[in-house]
């Protein structure tokens, strides 16, 4: 008899894998609104029909043009069966503002809704716009348990905890990093989380805990590169939870990050290193035995630096 395999998201709390700068680096997000057998119709590469391949040709392209970066997730409907819906999100200040789409269209013309938001935007006149809600965030919890089983034993209760409390929370797909179950996808902040439990995961939806109680839980801003989203946090656990309603922006050069954020209409720019640590040797799945390295990071001393002079203003 083959031995079980220990969950990849306990073998990652074990090693004390800390998951800042795993959080996908994102321009935009679409969510589609699927009921759960879809899910595996969308992942069934081989069994896309030419326009749905078509589809994913064009996004591969849009990012080798654009180097631009996008989010794919899928959520189940509140009502199973309704017909397609979709959420898109578009990185801008505080994060990534939300846009609602629905049309009378079954949920498998799918990448109909994928090419309009992401690909071809000026086809969403045909769409009915719905407004989005204008508090509150919106919680992705991945539930995937058929992809990863630590996935469904962990995220599974997250999920009908933040259900339970009154919050805005998406049972959905895997989205990348079983080994953090459970994790989410907060929106529209564009934080990503990892290892939440079902109290946890209640109080970081409602900030009810400070960023430097949770940072060892937070994956990155999906706003921000790798390196980026080290400092990004650091700064967060600096200035608390109002660092999240600003614009930030950052400038990689090899180790080196320099971060500007304009926050309440002040501008402030910071630098600091961030190195490569000792890598942790971890499975990448909770089905196979196989461990690859994973990267950590190690932050310098963060500089702030002057603001930069004003032109002197025309007579």
């Amino acid at each position: 008899m083959t031995a079980r395999l220990t969950l990849c998201a306990d073998e990652s709390r074990a090693a004390g894998e800390d998951p800042i700068g795993t959080a996908p680096h994102w321009a935009e997000v679409t969510v589609l609104e699927l009921d759960v057998p879809v899910w595996a119709q969308l992942r069934s590469v081989d069994t896309w029909t030419p326009a749905q391949s078509a589809v994913f040709a064009a996004l591969r392209g849009k990012v080798e043009s654009s180097g631009a970066g996008f989010g794919l997730l899928m959520s189940a409907p509140s009502t199973p069966g309704a017909p397609l819906r979709v959420r898109h999100y578009v990185r801008g200040p505080g994060g990534y503002r939300r846009q609602d789409y629905a049309a009378d269209l079954p949920q498998t013309e799918w990448a109909r809704g994928l090419h309009d938001t992401l690909i071809e935007p000026a086809r969403l006149r045909d769409w009915e716009t719905i407004p989005a809600p204008e508090r509150g965030a919106d919680l992705h919890v991945c539930t995937h348990g058929t992809v990863d089983a630590a996935c469904g034993r962990y995220g599974v209760p997250v999920h009908a905890a933040l259900r339970d409390a009154g919050e805005r929370a998406w049972r959905t797909g895997h989205f990348g990093g079983h080994r953090f179950a459970a994790t989410a996808v907060d929106l529209p902040s564009g934080l990503l989380w990892a290892h939440l439990t079902p109290a946890l995961a209640v109080q970081v939806a409602r900030r009810e805990v400070s960023p430097a109680e949770v940072a060892g839980h937070l994956r990155g801003f999906a706003g921000l590169s790798a390196r980026a989203q080290v400092l990004d946090r650091a700064l967060l656990v600096q200035h608390g939870w109002d660092w999240l309603t600003g614009q930030r922006n950052a400038e990689v050069d090899g180790d080196l990050v320099t971060l500007t954020a304009t926050v309440a209409g002040q501008t402030r720019t910071y630098r600091a290193a961030v190195t490569d640590a000792e890598p942790l040797l971890l499975p990448g799945s909770s089905h196979k035995p196989d461990r690859a390295p994973v990267r950590q990071y190690v932050l310098g001393e963060i500089e702030p630096l002057p603001a930069a002079p004003q032109d002197p203003p025309s007579l």
